[in-house]
């Protein structure tokens, strides 16, 4: 399954096109399905008891919440935090949410999903896992600084949205119960195992398990908002341009507080930056970097001994599927994959310009690059797992 079927899994049969242009930062969206098993290939049971059997878990990385209850970390850690995992279970069936965060770093099965889902929407994700008890609820109603996807694993669970909240709030403001008032109760969506739920950031929610226990994924996705374009933008601007890192003069910031309009004017005339179409372009440069790095590399195949074999003789071609984008400057061509980014210049850049296009190559026969240079192109693409390697031998 490729990246965009992976998106389609969690959208299908809403088109990612109808998704953003209707629902995207603006209103929840339900999808329901018949299929029960619609999310099953992600996770289920046995993978979650698989890792508390296998692996080495720790507060806050994995823990357990519920709602008017207050569940000491030592009901079911160790000395060092480390899970103890029959506790964990048995506060569970008391009542308790058990809650993995970044849960793909842990299970296999995620891994392999959040790197598609960043390969589609170009934007940094990242998945946690809620399972609840039977008519629990783990949180008290609030809303998320990012937008989620709820992907119904298994059970039931009731999720209700109230007035209030904060429209598009940046990453940094989340929810503060003292600050932020929760409204009437607005409307409620019943999920069933194979659905999705779509929530803005903003959105006043919480969420109650019923008449099963309930297993979810919650798909979290960072938006790239123009604000963070522009201080992209001024970042690069201000690395550019020594005069923004120059003080403010003495007699300018002493004469700031009164009426000197003209004083004023030059402060503005200066501190105006040049945000052209130069600057956006190298501001949603460094922001795809930025994801393309986010992401984890995938190294499926990287362990063959055969891989590392000398280059000469062998016919390549680029897994364009495990690119997640390309861009070429004056100067060079830029290749995003999962967990890197590999830049070339000439005469590189051009033999990478014909990979893109023609298919094979056969290494020995490489035009305009000497042996050094054609295997320094061999071993970068290798490393970055990037290549499709026959040898006719």
């Amino acid at each position: 399954m490729n990246a965009t079927a992976k998106l389609a899994l969690v959208l299908g049969p809403v088109t990612e096109q109808d998704f953003f242009e209707q629902y995207w930062e603006k209103k929840p969206l339900h999808v329901s399905r018949s299929s029960t098993a619609h999310f099953a290939p992600l996770l289920t049971l046995d993978a979650i008891e698989a890792i508390l059997s296998s692996q080495a878990l720790f507060f806050p990385a994995v823990q357990l919440t519920q709602l008017g209850q207050t569940i000491g970390v030592s009901d079911y850690t160790d000395e060092s935090r480390r899970i103890l995992p029959h506790r964990l279970i048995e506060r569970h069936h008391e009542g308790a949410t058990i809650v993995i965060s970044q849960a793909h770093e842990k299970i296999a099965s995620l891994a392999d999903f959040r790197r598609d889902i960043q390969s589609e929407l170009k934007l940094r994700c990242q998945t946690n896992v809620y399972l609840s008890a039977q008519g629990q609820q783990g949180f008290n109603a609030h809303f998320d600084s990012h937008d989620v996807f709820i992907l119904q694993v298994a059970g039931t669970k009731t999720f209700n949205f109230y007035e209030g909240g904060v429209e598009l709030p940046y990453q940094h403001d989340g929810f503060q119960a003292d600050k932020h008032t929760v409204g009437a109760l607005s409307q409620s969506i019943a999920l069933e195992p194979g659905d999705t739920l779509y929530i803005p950031r903003g959105v006043m929610h919480d969420a109650v398990a019923t008449d099963q226990t309930s297993l979810h994924i919650t798909l979290g996705v960072y938006a790239t908002t123009l604000r963070d374009v522009l201080m992209e933008m001024t970042q690069h601007l201000t690395d550019k341009d020594a005069v923004y890192r120059k003080s403010v003069p003495r007699d300018l910031q002493a004469r700031l507080y009164n009426d000197d309009l003209s004083m004023k004017d030059k402060l503005q005339h200066v501190l105006t930056p040049n945000l052209n179409l130069e600057g956006v372009d190298s501001a949603l440069s460094g922001i795809a970097d930025t994801v393309a790095i986010d992401s984890t590399q995938n190294c499926a195949g990287m362990l063959s001994a055969y891989l590392f074999r000398p280059a000469i003789g062998k016919t390549i071609q680029l897994d364009l599927s495990r690119l997640t984008s390309v861009e070429r400057t004056d100067e060079l061509i830029r290749l995003r994959t999962h967990g890197q980014v590999l830049e070339f210049n000439d005469p590189l850049r051009a033999v990478i310009e014909k990979l893109l296009t023609a298919g094979d190559f056969e290494v020995s026969n490489i035009e305009g690059l000497d042996g050094d240079q054609t295997q320094t192109l061999y071993t970068r693409l290798r490393c970055a797992n990037l290549l499709i390697i026959n040898d006719p031998r």
